[in-house]
């Protein structure tokens, strides 16, 4: 074991500014003295501010930490000490690595090439105005023992990320967001993979534009149902998405109700309410237009609750209520009058059709993954499933004509209790995204090829 300790100060940038908590600042970086070059280095440095548990805002720096050393490195704690232009010392904090949500990252390991964000709350003694930022990093070096990566011919991986949407622009265009599981689409940032070209550029999301504080307020996503009040916050909490397929909206207001509007946020129609008790996890398109399946847990290792409807404003299955929950993330039939459920029934576990109103057809016995893993997804009489097999993450498909279950290729998904994986078919159904957050995420290309069989 090795200790590492470094101090980066933070001066103010050449150009002549002004210092407001609150407001995003960043700072360049300062030369160090002629020394060993650390492993570690602090970069994208910023002031700012975050909501605390009292209704008000935390100070706060925030930045990413890069390794590019040889070993890892673990329990890294950052120090914070804050000056004022005369060099006086006028507040002080502590860091650690976050993921895109700014959750700390527990019992977590740097790898020699990786970057991850970090996050220091900080105090200021007398409110004095912030000049520069001394920051000073503790870590452990351990080994770095790389996990082997199997072969993996059908897999082609486009970028590493906390990856946590994905869409389909045609065929060969695939568009991912990146940022923290259930923030609203626009707070992503979203970047547009060519497979032609094998070209990434960082775009704005094409419906971005539709959304507009006359649409938030039209639809009623950013107010208080029993004041009328309008809360822009609430906005940000509405998973409000646009279907791939379909004129109308979905999203949930500040009572959980989920709602369909058209694309200006008018003509609203309420599909599912009294759901205040349960935790929106996110919606999945079936191949029918306007078809969706929501779906809701806790923690993991939670039950999943669900419902089918369309963006017509129809339950397809019934009330969530009605519906027995499944030990994984259900996928819905292309109409939404059917679901895809892992379940456990007379001791036999697998994956089930369930029917509307009750009906349950065991489509084939497995070893169940938990929540945290995509869900299948069902394209006519195919479903592709992906779930652990000898300690890999593998797609499978299951053809529900000739019952035959066929395994495609072990998939670089590395998920842990903290960490959740999506998946999204192509519209001519020969590939498959695939996309992960946390420390090992990212977004792949899976080529289905070789069909189902």
């Amino acid at each position: 074991m090795r200790f590492l300790r470094l101090s980066l100060a933070l001066p103010r940038c050449l150009a002549a500014y002004a210092v407001m908590i609150g407001a995003l600042l960043t700072f360049c970086l300062m030369p160090l003295a002629a020394q060993e070059q650390p492993a570690l280095l602090l970069s994208n440095t910023q002031i700012g501010a975050q909501p605390d548990a009292f209704g008000g805002e935390t100070p706060v720096v925030r930045g990413d930490l890069y390794n590019y050393g040889a070993d890892a490195f673990r329990n890294i704690r950052l120090t914070v000490d804050v000056y004022d232009a005369d060099k006086a010392l006028i507040g002080e904090g502590f860091g650690f690595l976050v993921d895109a949500c700014g959750t700390a990252l527990l019992d977590f390991a740097l790898a020699p090439e990786r970057l991850q964000s970090y996050l220091a709350p900080f105090e200021l003694f007398d409110g004095g105005e912030v000049a520069s930022v001394d920051v000073r990093i503790d870590a452990d070096a351990v080994d770095y023992q790389p996990s082997p990566v199997p072969e993996l011919p059908a897999v082609t991986a486009i970028a590493g990320a906390e990856v946590v949407m994905l869409e389909w622009a045609d065929d060969d265009t695939l568009l991912y967001g990146v940022g923290c599981a259930g923030d609203v689409f626009t707070e992503l940032e979203w970047w547009r993979y060519n497979a032609a070209h094998h070209a990434l550029s960082l775009i704005e999301h094409p419906r971005a534009v539709d959304v507009t504080p006359d649409m938030i307020e039209r639809s009623g996503a950013a107010m208080i149902t029993q004041s009328g009040e309008q809360r822009p916050d609430l906005f940000y909490g509405s998973q409000m998405t646009f279907p791939p397929n379909a004129r109308r909206i979905v999203y949930q207001n500040d009572l959980h109700s989920i709602l369909s509007a058209e694309a200006d946020g008018s003509f609203k129609r309420l599909i599912h309410d009294k759901l205040h008790q349960h935790s929106l996890r996110g919606f999945i398109w079936a191949e029918q237009p306007g078809v969706f399946l929501a779906y809701y847990f806790g923690a993991f290792g939670e039950s999943v609750h669900y419902f089918t409807g369309d963006v017509e404003g129809k339950m397809l299955m019934g009330r969530l209520e009605a519906l027995a929950p499944s030990l994984t993330v259900p996928g819905p039939a292309s109409d939404g009058l059917a679901a895809v459920v892992g379940r456990q029934v007379d001791e036999e576990s697998g994956y089930y059709w369930q029917w509307a109103y009750g009906g349950l057809e065991l489509l084939f016995a497995a070893e169940l993954p938990g929540n945290n893993y995509p869900a299948p997804i069902v394209r006519g009489d195919v479903i592709y499933v992906i779930r652990p097999l000898d300690g890999l993450a593998s797609l499978q498909c299951f053809n529900r004509d000739t019952r035959e279950l066929r395994t495609i290729s072990a998939l670089p998904l590395r998920l842990t209790r903290e960490t959740r994986g999506w998946s999204a078919l192509s519209p001519d159904g020969s590939k498959l995204a695939l996309a992960a957050n946390g420390p090992d995420g990212g977004v792949w290309w899976v080529d289905l090829a070789g069909g189902c069989g």
